[in-house]
């Protein structure tokens, strides 16, 4: 059976790598004594796979996965049994069985929703801060972004859906940003913070939290 499955990823956790939560997963599924089924070939690996990568430093309320067991485990069990070993600032929130669903998760992302803390180097008035981000939104961002033929400038306004300042403060700035996120590709937030410093004139330090990430589950039916 396959169980796709939405987990939180908090606190110091964090910093781990999407390749360690990957090692993380799969030891942990084990310490839950968990029967996992097993890829073919000269170097079997556990059936799991990751709708998309965190970047790292990023906490989330709402990251997927799916796995396949070799029998079949309800989904509340396999959400205690897991639960149960996972070290702190990782939880399973929601475990559903799969059925007859065999495609990636990938191809179901539509966007993100982010809440994002920029705590900045000098202190920024509220009406220079709020025309630097009605710029950005009111043309394109062009950003120098690494692509596989190298850096290139690319324009990633057509990513960001929205941006909004939610609380202000003059050295600490905190906003909802909903971006594309699909099997091409997501907005780049850190360009696009460091879009938005071009134009303030100033760094800062970038606190994000992922809300949730939309899925079009009907894909499934």
């Amino acid at each position: 059976m396959r169980i796709i499955a939405a987990f939180s990823k908090l606190g110091p956790v964090r910093f781990v790598s999407h390749l360690d939560m990957q090692r993380l997963f799969q030891r942990v599924f084990r310490r839950a004594d968990l029967p996992l089924a097993y890829s073919q070939g000269f170097n079997p690996h556990p059936l799991l796979s990751f709708a998309t990568a965190l970047s790292v430093g990023y906490t989330s309320d709402g990251e997927y996965f799916d796995v396949t067991l070799s029998e079949h485990v309800s989904p509340e069990a396999f959400r205690e049994r897991v639960n149960a070993v996972l070290p702190e600032g990782v939880r399973i929130i929601d475990a559903v069985d799969a059925g007859e669903f065999k495609a990636s998760l990938t191809p179901l992302m539509r966007s993100a929703d982010y809440r994002a803390v920029l705590a900045f180097e000098a202190p920024v008035e509220r009406a220079r801060l709020a025309a630097a981000v009605g710029e950005l939104l009111g043309g394109p961002i062009v950003v120098d972004k690494k692509t596989k033929g190298g850096v290139k400038p690319v324009d990633i306004r057509p990513m960001l859906i929205s941006m909004k300042l939610t609380d202000f403060d003059g050295r600490r700035a905190e906003f909802d940003i909903t971006g594309k996120l699909t099997a091409e590709g997501g907005l780049p937030l850190e360009l696009l913070f460091k879009a938005l410093y071009s134009k303030l004139e100033t760094n800062a330090v970038s606190f994000v939290h992922r809300k949730r990430i939309e899925m079009d589950w009907t894909m499934m039916k």
